[in-house]
């Protein structure tokens, strides 16, 4: 019993030395960094406040989200990051879609769009699902669509929540030799729909209004589909929203001819009602007499 005891004390006390030893030799690492060259490598990643932070952490050691926040978002460490990422390119060759990457299983990418449809997309689309089979429908009279949408993919796997429209746009439009023009003003939706969608689809960094112009008066053609979805519905303040996507059928004038189908994003949305993002451009539609397809969550006219 003694011996088990002694034995244990001293496999007890081995592992503090080591533990005592890993201590010791941080501390002395430390001890042998020259301070400037510790301020100089924080300075390079926290745009020239390695001082400070140095100064923060002795008055306050336990604290460092904040200087981990200050260090992540400082234009030092994205400049750094953009560098590494990019210097020496030297790739080519086609972007493909990331079905993994938007949640669809692998045997989805061997499937052609319209099966995948009803397999896969139309499960997990919620209330979108009988408006997005509109369009699709409609869209088959359109040889190589042409398909515009403002406001992007923004959260990838968000089915139910936001569609994934442009990555079901990309893909429709991919087999049937068409391109997809995607507007967003926000850099990270932007990075999501790049992330997601093939080289069939080409993001714009803009405000939708001026982008629209700009592709009206450059594209050779009518677009096939306008899909409005870009600026958030308040419910309890849906105006701002409702003018916002009545100036994007102004501004998007140049691409609209007979045949363009236009479709307007959370048009029904409970407790609101009809009318949503949609209710300017409802009164429009109906004083132009355009052909209504669906209206309900979406609500889509063909002109």
């Amino acid at each position: 019993m003694n011996m088990d005891n002694s034995e244990a004390s001293r496999g007890e006390g081995k592992r503090k030395a080591r533990a005592s030893n890993k201590k010791t030799d941080t501390r002395s690492i430390l001890h042998d960094v020259d301070l400037s060259v510790l301020v100089s490598l924080l300075d390079g990643v926290s745009d020239g406040s390695g001082a400070a932070i140095l100064d923060a952490l002795k008055k306050n050691p336990s604290d460092i989200n904040p200087l981990l926040n200050l260090i992540a978002n400082s234009s030092a460490v994205e400049q750094r990051k953009k560098l590494t990422q990019t210097i020496d390119t030297m790739e080519s060759g086609r972007i493909e879609a990331d079905f993994s990457y938007v949640g669809l299983p692998i045997d989805a990418q061997a499937m052609d769009f319209k099966s995948a449809y009803d397999v896969h997309l139309r499960p997990r689309l919620d209330k979108r699902a009988d408006g997005f089979a509109v369009i699709f429908d409609r869209l088959d009279r359109h040889p190589r669509p042409l398909i515009i949408e403002t406001g992007c993919l923004r959260v990838p796997n968000n089915w139910a929540g936001d569609g994934q429209s442009t990555f079901q746009f990309d893909w429709y439009a991919r087999e049937r030799q068409g391109s997809v023009f995607t507007i967003d003003i926000n850099p990270a939706s932007i990075d999501s729909a790049r992330r997601a969608c093939s080289g069939t689809t080409s993001t714009i960094l803009n405000d939708s209004r001026p982008a629209l112009h700009a592709l009206g008066q450059n594209s050779a053609r009518f677009a096939s589909l306008l899909y409005l979805d870009s600026f958030d519905l308040d419910l309890s303040d849906p105006m701002p929203s409702a003018m916002h996507h009545a100036t994007e059928m102004m501004a998007a004038r140049g691409l609209i001819g007979e045949g363009t189908i236009i479709c307007v994003d959370d048009f029904d949305v409970p407790p609101l009602g009809a009318g949503g993002k949609g209710l300017i451009v409802d009164q429009f539609m109906a004083s132009v007499g355009a052909r209504l397809l669906y209206s309900g969550y979406q609500k889509i006219w063909e002109l």
